[in-house]
């Protein structure tokens, strides 16, 4: 008894886990390839809607990557308006996973939809493609090494700059200082040597700072 129980549960669950697969099964039905005014409009029927993947190696061909999907046992090609299509191969690249090969004239100029069962035609793989996307963050990162950089020197030339402004003026204010001091008739520093070395120590003092501020 114990038995049967344990094969009936094991029935019951794999019914169920059956119908939990196919519920979820997602299959390509057919693809339409319609002509407009630019290129192409390439439609793939299927049960529900998956992740495409659009790559373009020339002018002549296209390969589109779907994700989440499968090819049905006949996946049924339709041509609207054109009868130049060198070739559509669909192939099963792994669970899930189909590529399709399109070669044909302008072929690349392509707005992809999907058109599911369970849901609205839409738009698909328009996004930018992988290489695009790693120029443009090269090229952002290296605008911003080049900022940086610049704004680095700019900011040293302002210090510079600045380290400059104030020696030349303290410089200037020293010596109108000194001047004044030379030109009081109060003080005679012809006879008192202890302000000529107090003069020569600030001097001296000076330089140095003034020499400091500049490294």
């Amino acid at each position: 008894m114990k038995k049967l129980f344990l094969i009936f549960g094991f029935l019951i669950t794999f019914a169920f886990t059956s119908l939990a697969v196919k519920a979820d099964s997602n299959y390509l039905h057919t693809i339409t390839l319609e002509k407009n005014n630019s290129g192409y409009n390439i439609i793939l029927g299927s049960d529900k809607t998956a992740k495409v993947t659009k790559k373009s190696p020339s002018e002549n061909e296209l390969i589109l990557e779907l994700n989440n999907i499968t090819s049905s046992d006949t996946v049924n090609a339709l041509y609207k308006g054109t009868n130049s299509i060198d070739s559509l191969v669909v192939e099963n690249t792994a669970p899930n996973k189909i590529k399709i090969y399109i070669t044909a004239d302008n072929i690349t100029n392509s707005t992809i939809m999907m058109d599911p069962v369970s849901g609205e035609r839409a738009i698909v793989g328009e996004s930018i493609p992988m290489e695009k996307v790693l120029w443009i963050t090269f090229v952002l990162a290296l605008f911003a090494v080049i900022f940086k950089v610049s704004k680095d020197i700019s900011e040293e030339d302002d210090k510079i700059l600045i380290k400059k402004d104030i020696k030349e003026r303290e410089i200037e204010l020293y010596r109108r200082y000194r001047n004044e001091l030379i030109s009081n008739p109060e003080i005679n520093f012809q006879k008192d040597m202890r302000m000529r070395k107090m003069l020569k120590k600030i001097d001296r003092k000076i330089d140095e700072r003034l020499t400091a501020s500049l490294k």
